[in-house]
């Protein structure tokens, strides 16, 4: 770290440092004078995190010879202090007990949503701070995980954009194209055939682009990322071609899509992020998820019920948002599945990537909703060893219809399966269905309409 902390390109930036009270006074002196020997760019400050155990005197500005500002409440006090200081890094000098490594996830939030690095002895969490402008107006849509249900709140949300405006989507995967790939739903019939032709040529026909595209029934293109930071960078990936392709199309709002917990390194006008209700709130805070949260205008809370979530954990996710923005705008939702073709009155076999837990409620949802019955259902669509087995423990003659989500192994393994054995291939779509916060939504949506 020492030699970041030297390198060239660190002139003209300014640099905070944080200290405690369980350091002795003349400790954290020795340090910060280090830091700035070193450092080449501008000492703006210290940050006092609090502790009291070595704290032996009253003026600490007149200790350190700089502006020190105090933090009473992380939460409330850490933002506002950065917001004084205006750095381009914020390297921590504390430790436990003051600064737990559950903490220093946090500090990481919200150096992150105030655009500046954070650094100690042994890490570096850097932001990225050259992004590059896309067309206007321009919607990111973002996770706090994988299996939470980002891309059906990006095809509600965006279909619902659809109704009065032209749009683009263009989403990311890790089995996404290695050349950016236009898919214009209105030109093109997807059909099994059509989705089989391009997995039997050894790509992925299930990538997040085709289920916008089959669904939203709107203008996408598909792109390709590799690895996910904390802050969510990734290691490659190609949304830059991509987003020329979208901006040639001249769609009147622009949808870029997340991956994973993963965020495109773009600018855009608004952002969405969605949260799973059955996500520990730790884990959220462990992987950046408040600097998600932070930045984001609406948060989009998913599978809020039982037994997939508990009241008690939607509320505590609830309550810690409003703790770290207090002026949050929450949308709580369920998912329930729509398929893409008729299933009255047929026997069929479902095949998803959620969680068994949701396996009474999607049962008896479907069976009342569309009047078929559900013979079997494998929430291995995600497993391909494990989703065959499934797929052979049941004779084909029991159910009419196999139905499945457009992820995963859904093409390579169950639409091909349905082939072989002559069953009806179907197709769903999870859609979000609003039971808590709408207003937020309308409120929203509007303004990305008059932009």
């Amino acid at each position: 770290m020492i030699n970041l902390l030297k390198s060239p390109q660190n002139k003209g930036k300014k640099i905070v440092a944080l200290i405690d009270g369980e350091h002795y006074p003349q400790i954290n002196l020795d340090a910060v004078l280090l830091l700035k020997k070193h450092f080449k760019g501008i000492f703006a400050g210290i940050i006092f995190l609090g502790g009291t155990e070595k704290l032996t005197i009253d003026n600490l500005q007149n200790f350190y010879g700089c502006i020190v500002k105090k933090i009473e409440n992380l939460d409330n006090d850490f933002i506002p202090a950065l917001n004084f200081f205006k750095p381009d890094i914020v390297y921590d000098l504390s430790d436990e007990p003051v600064v737990n490594y559950c903490i220093r996830m946090k500090i990481a939030s919200f150096c992150f949503t105030n655009h500046c690095s954070y650094m100690g002895p042994d890490f570096y969490f850097e932001y990225e701070t050259k992004k590059p402008t896309v067309l206007k107006p321009s919607l990111l849509i973002i996770g706090t995980g994988k299996r939470i249900g980002k891309t059906a709140v990006s095809l509600y949300i965006s279909k619902l954009i659809s109704e009065k405006k032209k749009i683009c989507i263009v989403s990311m995967g890790r089995g996404g194209p290695k050349k950016p790939q236009l898919m214009q739903a209105s030109k093109i019939n997807i059909t099994p055939e059509f989705l089989l032709n391009i997995s039997r040529k050894g790509f992925h026909a299930s990538s997040d682009y085709i289920e916008d595209a089959l669904f939203a029934g709107v203008d996408t293109i598909g792109c390709r990322r590799c690895g996910g930071g904390f802050g969510g960078k990734f290691f490659l990936t190609n949304i830059e071609k991509g987003l020329k392709i979208a901006e040639s199309l001249k769609p009147q709002v622009l949808v870029i899509e997340g991956s994973g917990a993963s965020i495109p390194a773009v600018e855009t006008d608004f952002k969405v992020c969605v949260v799973g209700a059955n996500q520990d709130w730790n884990n959220l805070v462990g992987y950046l998820g408040i600097y998600r949260m932070i930045i984001s205008d609406i948060i989009f809370m998913t599978l809020c019920e039982e037994p997939i979530s508990t009241k008690e954990n939607i509320k505590l996710i609830e309550q810690k948002i409003f703790e770290i923005k207090k002026d949050a705008k929450i949308v709580k939702s369920v998912f329930r599945p729509v398929p893409l073709y008729d299933i009255k009155d047929k026997k069929v076999f479902l095949t998803l990537t959620a969680s068994s837990l949701a396996e009474k409620t999607l049962k008896d949802y479907l069976e009342s909703k569309y009047n078929c019955k559900v013979v079997k259902i494998s929430f291995n669509l995600s497993n391909r060893k494990r989703l065959r087995e499934d797929l052979y423990s049941i004779n084909p003659d029991e159910y009419d219809m196999l139905i499945t989500e457009l992820k995963a192994a859904s093409v390579d393994v169950v639409t091909e399966y349905a082939v072989k054995h002559k069953k009806q291939i179907n197709y769903i779509n999870n859609i979000p269905v609003i039971i808590d916060g709408k207003q937020h939504l309308d409120s929203f949506i509007n303004k990305i309409l008059n932009f």
